[in-house]
């Protein structure tokens, strides 16, 4: 005699998981799935707070340099200065959550520029093909063969000396403004790439052949059709060329060329990099700060390939 009770028929069989339907939910499904890209999420997300809470919590102004007047210059982390102070007498913590601000208004502002004359550029290129095609695509390997930060520390030198004397030279931030104009000006073809890729793909997909059959009208397709179904892989390159931007205006200031009314990383690195012995938190912090971010946006890039890779789509 059985004393156990009889499982039913169904709870023996699994219920089947559907996946998400619709382009960005599947893609938002897998890359839940990419732990590097959860990092890399986590990592962006603590650099935008940082930009967007900081500058309420800091614990002094960044231009405050009352630790020279007492003689705490180059003085070790401490109550005090959470993180130290540098040469300057600048509260080290204070700098540093200041420059994140920054560092996203230089990749966002570049990515800005770039995203519209690559999407432009390459998805007319791709729609049109032929001589188009041709003409627009050998614009774009000039720009991609051009020495970009040779041009940008000539660019912006030159500009700083143009403007002196004039009512250019009272635009606050001005060379910061020219540092992101002169990046997104440069980082668009492998924008333009990808798109004039994905226009080509989709240009004779069923969707776009009815659209034609009921009268749409080009800039139609090409906006409200063929455009956000080629943004996912475009959303990739955008978020490696924030990391790239923000690396090479840290780049560029750590050279001296950055804007000295604006409060940067690279221009943190710039001024104490000669005192490393003497006080080498001043250096690692927006050392640190710049690795987290690009490395934050790398890894987040890296998940989005996984996610919107059409190979692993189901």
């Amino acid at each position: 005699m059985e004393t156990g009770l009889a499982s039913s028929p169904l709870a023996d069989t699994a219920v089947p998981r559907h996946p998400p339907s619709g382009v960005w939910r599947q893609s938002w499904h897998r890359f839940r799935r990419n732990r590097a890209g959860m990092i890399g999420l986590v990592l962006v997300a603590l650099v935008v707070v940082t930009a967007i809470v900081g500058p309420f919590l800091a614990p002094y102004d960044p231009n405050d340099q009352s630790a020279m007047l007492r003689g705490a210059a180059h003085a070790a982390p401490s109550l005090r200065n959470w993180l130290g102070t540098d040469q300057n007498g600048y509260d080290v913590l204070s700098r540093g959550i200041y420059g994140a601000p920054t560092a996203l208004a230089v990749g966002l502002g570049a990515m800005v520029i770039a995203s519209i004359i690559g999407v432009l550029v390459g998805g007319i290129a791709g729609y049109l093909g032929g001589l188009a095609d041709e003409a627009l695509m050998r614009g774009a390997e000039f720009f991609m063969i051009v020495p970009v930060f040779v041009v940008i520390l000539a660019v912006v030198r030159l500009f700083g000396i143009m403007v002196v004397g004039t009512a250019l030279e009272r635009i606050p931030n001005l060379n910061l403004m020219t540092i992101i104009l002169l990046l997104g000006l440069f980082s668009w073809p492998p924008i333009a790439r990808m798109a004039r890729s994905e226009f080509l793909r989709l240009r004779h997909a069923e969707f776009v052949e009815a659209a034609l059959c009921i009268g749409t009208t080009r800039r139609q397709i090409l906006f409200r059709h063929i455009l956000p179904n080629a943004l996912p892989p475009l959303i990739v390159l955008v978020a490696l060329g924030i990391g790239g931007a923000i690396l090479a205006e840290a780049m560029v200031s750590f050279l001296g060329f950055g804007d000295p009314k604006s409060i940067s990383w690279g221009q943190m690195l710039f001024f104490n990099y000669q005192a490393l012995k003497v006080a080498p938190w001043a250096c690692l912090v927006p050392g640190s700060a710049i690795f987290v971010t690009v490395l934050g946006f790398n890894l987040l890039a890296d998940g989005l390939t996984d996610a919107v890779n059409p190979r692993v789509r189901s």
